[in-house]
């Protein structure tokens, strides 16, 4: 069973907006639909670099609270 999806309301440059709009259209695709492709990769992307660097640290033993 997989989890619903959250509803997301953004607002974005007019520029972006348009650009957006026509990527969607040429790719056969909803704007929403889009949009929610881009937000997740991007997402993953980040998640993905802040566990390497994480893990990189770690084992520089440099993954300590910030504080000293």
């Amino acid at each position: 069973m997989s989890l619903d999806r959250k509803d997301l309301r953004l607002k974005l440059h007019p520029d972006v907006h348009a650009g957006l709009d026509v990527l969607a259209e040429v790719g056969g695709l909803q704007l929403s639909e889009l949009a929610e492709q881009i937000i997740e990769q991007a997402v993953r992307e980040r998640i993905h670099a802040a566990t390497v660097v994480a893990d990189r640290a770690k084992r520089l033993g440099i993954a300590g609270s910030g504080r000293e």
